[in-house]
């Protein structure tokens, strides 16, 4: 996002996007029986492995929702994210609220992005990952 010089008045309106990326954890606890995997439109998800996530290839910047720009609200949105074998996102739940607005910004952003599908064993797969939007005004 390119930067400018603004007058005062004009700074508040500014906002920074800050989005990080990681694997959701594993939602299977020893002792419990981890033969039901998940799976997303019958296949199963990729395990979480160091190093093995999907890589953003396009991304867009969510845009701040105009009552939480005027309360200056700041923040993060964490949202579950499921990429699938094409490299779209799916079944996006919020897991960390802001607002109601914020998130919403957050969700229909994520919505639009692209990764390159993760490729576990030799075959590619969907995959559960953790996305934090994090909404911050200058």
């Amino acid at each position: 996002m390119p930067r400018t010089r603004l007058s005062g008045a004009a700074m508040a309106l500014v906002i920074s996007i800050s989005i990080s990326i990681g694997m959701a954890q594993p939602t299977a606890l020893l002792g419990q029986d981890n033969s039901a995997k998940e799976t997303y439109d019958g296949e199963p998800l990729c395990q979480n492995r160091r190093g093995v996530f999907p890589h953003p290839t396009y991304r867009t910047d969510p845009e701040y929702d105009d009552k939480d720009r005027k309360t200056k609200t700041q923040g993060t949105v964490v949202l579950s994210v499921i990429v699938t074998k094409e490299g779209n996102t799916a079944d996006i739940k919020v897991t960390k609220t802001l607002t109601p607005g914020l998130d919403q910004q957050a969700i229909k952003c994520v919505s639009q992005w692209r990764f390159e599908p993760v490729i576990q064993d030799g075959k590619v797969c969907p995959a559960k990952m953790a996305v934090e939007v994090t909404f911050h005004l200058y």
